[in-house]
């Protein structure tokens, strides 16, 4: 039988306070609406004119990740980093209307940590639950001062592999998958506890740096394309420039 998971709560951007409560207690918060249709189509121009860079197709490009795909081999999945490559997208992780909700939910002021565009192609595997921080806790700081944030270009849904969250799981890094350290046990994970977020374009998905999540499969025969911009709290310090330097551990 399918286990059918609960969905998002979408909230606008004048529901500030029911966002800080959803992201305290259940380390995620969905923002709607936040972008009008003409940024939107801005945004999936520049997706084009980016991936059709020299070398992103075959990789040769250094931002450019490979992932699995469910009929075998690899294909590129991301520019990351992406901001140095696009003065739009660039503008994007300085705009206002996301660093006022970063600004909020850490109650301090914020630095960009990383930046990347996601294309999951059709067919493109998804990710195993983990938690974002995992991969960088080496680096010093506490968990609950990094958030990312994830803007959809496309709609997201369950067919082109949407984001979902382990609701209420974010207080501490959690037992590691034995097949893999930077992977969550999903023994350790109620199942009940899965919500699905589905987003229309120009959504927002704010990520605790703790909070545990996944994604399936794109079956479907169009790209899913997200944007993703983690900020750091200042408390924790400007680590943008070491990250890339050590090769986006």
């Amino acid at each position: 039988m399918i286990r059918e998971h609960a969905t998002a709560i979408r909230r606008t951007i004048d529901a500030l306070a029911d966002i800080a409560d959803d992201y305290q207690r259940c380390g995620y918060a969905v923002v709607a609406n936040l972008f009008d249709a003409g940024e939107i189509e801005q945004w999936r121009s520049e997706c084009e004119r980016l991936w059709a860079m020299p070398g992103v197709h075959d990789a040769s490009e250094f931002r450019v990740d490979l992932r699995d795909t469910e009929f075998g081999g690899q294909v590129p999945e991301r520019l990351d980093p992406v901001i140095d490559a696009s003065p739009l997208f660039a503008a994007l992780a300085r705009d206002e209307r996301i660093l006022r909700v970063a600004r909020d939910l850490l109650n301090e002021d914020v630095v960009l940590f990383k930046d990347k565009l996601i294309v999951k192609a059709p067919g493109t595997l998804g990710y195993p639950a983990h938690q974002d921080f995992s991969y960088i806790a080496f680096m010093g700081f506490p968990g609950d001062r990094q958030l990312a944030i994830a803007i959809a270009v496309d709609a997201t849904n369950e067919p082109n592999g949407a984001v979902e969250v382990f609701s209420g799981y974010h207080m501490k890094l959690l037992p590691a998958a034995a097949s893999d350290k930077l992977l969550v046990d999903e023994g350790v994970l109620d199942p009940d506890s899965v919500v699905m977020v589905p987003m229309n374009p120009g959504d927002m998905l704010v990520l605790h740096g703790l909070c545990p999540h996944r994604s399936g499969p794109n079956r479907t025969d169009q790209p899913r394309r997200i944007l993703f911009f983690t900020y750091n709290g200042v408390s924790a310090g400007d680590h943008y420039a070491a990250y890339y330097r050590m090769g986006k551990p």
